[in-house]
């Protein structure tokens, strides 16, 4: 299982979080029976980073998309960073809904301060999400949706 971690990672604070963030969920998922079969998809580990460079990010911008796009394709589920407001997760998120690709939304704070449209097409909303319970219960999700795809053959709630 493949999760896309849609995020913006511009700057040292968005870098620390990151780290933070991905440190502890995977330790949660080490904890699991499943934890070993699901993958995190980064972005930022794919793709150069073209934002400081306007040159560059003009001539590599569709690249990016591209690489992006693809690791969307290949993922079971999103989870998507809301802080900041950042347009690339916006766009990683509505391309994911527009191919069925559950997203769920996290924030360092309140999922509800978020874009309405964002809101609207995540199956789930996660507060404060650096809390180790509320970790868990990603992780939680994570599993509930790994079992589900294994025995059921397909992603829950579709036949």
């Amino acid at each position: 299982m493949h999760i896309y971690f849609a995020h913006p990672c511009f700057t040292e604070s968005q870098e620390a979080f990151k780290k933070e963030f991905l440190g502890k969920l995977r330790a949660a998922l080490g904890q699991t029976d499943y934890g070993k079969a699901v993958g995190i998809v980064d972005p930022f580990e794919d793709t150069p980073n073209i934002e400081g460079n306007r040159e560059t990010k003009l001539k590599l911008s569709r690249t990016v998309k591209e690489t992006c796009l693809r690791m969307l394709e290949d993922c079971d589920i999103v989870v998507a960073l809301v802080d900041d407001g950042d347009t690339g997760v916006a766009f990683e998120a509505g391309y994911a809904h527009a191919i069925n690709v559950p997203i769920i939304l996290v924030s360092k704070r309140n999922c509800d301060e978020a874009n309405a449209m964002l809101i609207g097409a995540a199956r789930e909303r996660i507060d404060n999400i650096l809390q180790e319970e509320q970790i868990g219960k990603l992780a939680r999700m994570f599993e509930w949706y790994y079992i589900s795809k294994e025995r059921y053959g397909h992603e829950p709630g579709k036949n």
